[in-house]
C-alpha cells in the first residue's frame, strides 16, 4: 500500500479557535505578510479533505483555492453542479479513508472539525500543524469539537516575527 499521511493544518486564535463567533476568518488578514510555509505546504498535499460546511464556506471566497488538486468533501448531500474540477462528494468517512489510503501522498484534512474527529476516530490523522496566532478571539468555531481526545508527541516548533507560533505533533 503506497505511504500516506493525514494531517490536520490549520491556523487558530491563542484561546483555539479557527473561526470568530460569525464563522468569519478576516482576524487573520492581520498577519499577512509574513511566510509560514504556505506556498510549499500546498505544493506537497496530494489531497484535501473537507465536511460540507467548510467546503460551501470555501466556495463564497472568491476563486477556487484548490485548482488542480483532488478535493473530497464529506457530505450526505450532492454537490452543486458548479462544484470545480477535481471535487468529490463522499458520505462514509472510513470508506473515504480507505480510498485516500490506497492513493498515496499527504491529504489535508481541512475540517470542519466533526470531520476531524471523523478522521481521528478512524485513527487517519497522523500530524497536526497549528498556526497559533495571537490574537484572543473569545468565541467562536473551535479547531476541535469535543471528543477530540489524543495523546500528542511535539516534533517541530517554529516563531515567527508577527507573534505567531507553528506546532507540529505526532498523534499517537
Amino acid at each position: 500500500m503506497p505511504d500516506v499521511t493525514f494531517r490536520l493544518y490549520a491556523a487558530t486564535s491563542l484561546d483555539g479557535f479557527i473561526a470568530d463567533a460569525e464563522g468569519g476568518i478576516a482576524w487573520l488578514s492581520d498577519y499577512n505578510g509574513e511566510d509560514y510555509g504556505t506556498e510549499a505546504f500546498m505544493v506537497s498535499v496530494d489531497a484535501l479533505v473537507m465536511g460540507r460546511a467548510t467546503y460551501d464556506q470555501v466556495r463564497t471566497f472568491g476563486d477556487w483555492p484548490y485548482p488542480g488538486k483532488r478535493v473530497w468533501v464529506l457530505t450526505t448531500q450532492p454537490l452543486d453542479e458548479g462544484a470545480p474540477p477535481g471535487v468529490k462528494a463522499m458520505a462514509d468517512p472510513a470508506a473515504l479513508v480507505e480510498t485516500l489510503r490506497t492513493r498515496g501522498g499527504l491529504v489535508w484534512i481541512v475540517g470542519g472539525g466533526q470531520t476531524v474527529l471523523a478522521f481521528l476516530d478512524l485513527g487517519a490523522v497522523d500530524e497536526i500543524e497549528v498556526f497559533v496566532m495571537p490574537i484572543l478571539l473569545g468565541a467562536g468555531v473551535p479547531l476541535l469539537p469535543p471528543g477530540a481526545s489524543r495523546k500528542l508527541t511535539l516534533l517541530e516548533t517554529e516563531t515567527y516575527r508577527t507573534g505567531a507560533v507553528r506546532l507540529l505533533y505526532g498523534v499517537a
